[in-house]
């Protein structure tokens, strides 16, 4: 069985607190990073530092997909009572269509089996650079150097201001890459679909459990 869904929701609801196991107390603030560009359809979600451009480390994207397009994307960041970070990136969301999700599902790639999880596991992707991203199935060689710690990626990276990381950067061949900081680093993450009233997919949000796991 996999892990219960999140409140996705009310953490993209400006404002909202809740009292979170390990910390004393949360509030959110919801940042727009623009348009993510996704020309088939096909989402993919990683550690763009570890992954993107290298063949052997490809990820797979979700086997949900969405029209051909560009998707509003934006992240949560929590305002958390800590004495060493107090400000960390909580969700990543990319949003298919404005309406409210009635129900969530986790969003697997090719081979993942929900039925094989034990009780509370969950499917996710890992993190070792302390950053996740959005993009396009397609776009996996369009941020060259990226592993190299050089290329846009890097450059949107050194030009953003202090604070959470979250930026939309654009590669070759018109390609762009949503990049946000993984909460309170590295780990592994789950990505959750909402799904509508009429059971069509109205976003994808990267949960990076910023409210269950606070560092001591």
């Amino acid at each position: 069985m996999t892990s219960t869904p999140p409140d996705c929701t009310r953490w993209f609801t400006p404002g909202a607190a809740v009292p979170p196991e390990g910390v004393r107390g949360a509030a959110f603030t919801v940042t727009e990073l623009g348009e993510l560009g996704l020309p088939t359809g096909r989402l993919v979600a990683c550690d763009p530092v570890v992954h993107l451009g290298d063949d052997d480390e490809r990820p797979a994207p979700f086997t949900v997909t969405v029209p051909p397009g560009s998707y509003p994307v934006q992240t949560v960041v929590a305002e958390v009572e800590h004495p060493f970070r107090n400000r960390v990136i909580a969700a990543a969301r990319l949003v298919v269509r404005d309406a409210p999700a009635v129900r969530w599902e986790p969003a697997l790639v090719p081979g993942q089996d929900p039925a094989e999880l034990a009780d509370g596991d969950f499917f996710g992707y890992g993190v070792d650079a302390g950053v996740g991203c959005f993009l396009d199935a397609t776009a996996h060689h369009a941020f060259p150097g990226t592993q190299d710690e050089e290329g846009v990626v890097w450059e949107a990276m050194d030009s953003v201001p202090p604070g959470p990381t979250a930026f939309l950067a654009e590669g070759t061949d018109g390609h762009t890459v949503a990049v946000f900081g993984s909460g309170w680093g590295d780990g592994c993450y789950p990505t959750w679909i909402g799904r509508g009233a009429d059971g069509g997919a109205v976003c994808f949000v990267t949960d990076f459990r910023v409210l269950r796991f606070a560092p001591a």
